[in-house]
């Protein structure tokens, strides 16, 4: 067994320098006529499929930088071998983000693009809840008393962004707006306090 010290520390630094490189693919545009408001406005108008990818992205990132946090903080005391390996693997995964989402904001219309962001959600999201059960199966690494509650609330917050990114591959294929909405939309119930009370209290 392991501190699972070194593990926070790795995946906190991956995130840093993750979430911080989703902004270097958004350039400040170069103006023919550096006085003209219309022609920077017209440029930033033409930006925002990349603002709206990183702010998404961003948000999407924070949700499971918080669920990682939780799950290391509360639920295990020290990590095994296959814990270590499944942190590598959503590290990889997490690390791909800032590509796929610049596919998505560079092409906010491909289908394609949408299906690979989605995906690269779905996957990121996928190992961590397996990184949970694993977790929970192995006593020796678990804190004492551990409340069953608490696990749920943590591993519900895991499965919100993929479920919703299934939702939006599905919609790519029809309206690509609603992908992004889909998307974006379990950062609702990490904002609003007790917007999961109802599901929460029926595991309860």
């Amino acid at each position: 067994m392991m501190n699972r010290a070194r593990i926070e520390a790795l995946s906190d630094g991956v995130f840093a320098i993750v979430m911080t490189l989703l902004i270097i693919d958004i350039k400040v545009p170069q103006l023919a006529q550096p006085e003209s408001g219309r022609e920077l406005m017209g440029h930033l108008w033409q930006a925002w499929p990349l603002f709206r990818s990183f702010y998404i992205s961003f948000a999407i990132l924070a949700m499971y930088w918080i669920a990682h946090h939780a799950m290391f903080h509360h639920i295990a005391k020290y990590v095994n071998k296959t814990t270590i390996f499944l942190n590598i693997v959503f590290l990889c995964f997490i690390s791909l983000i800032p590509f796929s989402a610049h596919l998505i904001g560079a092409y906010p219309l491909n289908e394609i693009a949408v299906a690979v962001y989605g995906a690269n959600v779905i996957v990121i999201g996928a190992v961590q809840c397996l990184m949970m059960r694993v977790t929970l199966a192995d006593k020796q690494i678990l804190h004492e008393g551990v409340d069953r509650q608490l696990v749920w609330q943590i591993t519900m917050r895991m499965l919100l962004p993929p479920a919703f990114a299934v939702l939006g591959i599905i919609a790519g294929f029809y309206h690509s707006s609603i992908s992004f909405f889909l998307f974006a939309f379990p950062v609702v119930f990490n904002i609003l306090s007790g917007s999961l009370n109802f599901l929460e209290s029926r595991k309860s």
